[in-house]
């Protein structure tokens, strides 16, 4: 028999899960019936703006001036949330690579 499931010492206990990344990545790629994979394209991509600039319309908005905003922000999510999880997500229309994670994301 086999008992791989059960081996205390299956070669296959160090192999990490994918990545989000990757994940989307051939999500994508089966949603759009694509034989290439993504990952070449996406690896190209930088991860990070190494350009950061600073506009003189910028707000730290945590600051206690902008807690009225804050707070309407604040509501306007949690009622985004809402509807996203409880209407937008049933639809059949819509897709979600990593839905565990997006819901999670979105509680």
């Amino acid at each position: 028999t086999n008992n791989n499931n059960t081996n205390n010492n299956n070669t296959n206990d160090d192999a990490s899960p994918p990545s989000r990344l990757s994940t989307f990545q051939t999500d994508l790629q089966h949603f759009l019936n694509l034989t290439t994979p993504f990952q070449t394209y996406f690896d190209s991509i930088p991860h990070v703006n190494k350009n950061r600039m600073h506009y003189p319309e910028y707000m730290d908005i945590c600051q206690s001036r902008y807690e009225g905003l804050r707070d309407v922000l604040v509501r306007q999510g949690e009622t985004t949330s809402e509807w996203i999880l409880q209407e937008f997500l049933k639809s059949e229309d819509v897709v979600v690579s990593g839905e565990e994670f997006f819901r999670e994301s979105l509680s």
